[in-house]
């Protein structure tokens, strides 16, 4: 089930996002592989952040957005996801096992008067 951030980032700042993996069992559990995707609600890739390589994945991670990643199109606030898709080994059932996980985010657009 997708993690709701409860706070909110702003546009064009820079914004941290952490996620925990866990294995089957509920313990946290260091993939072997990871690549994280930033879309907006609708399943657009924002600022050609598609598959972006965690090289050496730990059970929990930062992924810092700034910038661009953070840019808004207008008054209204938006939402982001954050998708991560990788692999693990579990000590029950062995290698190479989905682990998929999404961090989903508001943006608070900056008004400039």
């Amino acid at each position: 089930m997708p993690g709701a951030i409860n706070e909110t980032a702003t546009e064009g700042s820079s914004f941290k996002v952490t996620v925990t993996f866990y294995d089957e069992s509920g313990n946290p559990v260091a993939p072997d592989t990871m690549t994280w995707t930033l879309t907006d609600e609708g399943g657009s890739v924002v600022n050609s952040r598609l598959n972006v390589e965690i090289t050496t994945p730990a059970s929990t991670e930062n992924i810092l957005l700034e910038g661009d990643d953070l840019a808004v199109d207008g008054n209204d606030p938006v939402k982001r996801i954050v998708t991560f898709i990788g692999t693990y080994t579990s000590a029950e059932f062995g290698a190479s096992k989905p682990l998929i996980d999404q961090s989903i985010f508001t943006i608070m657009p900056i008004r400039i008067i």
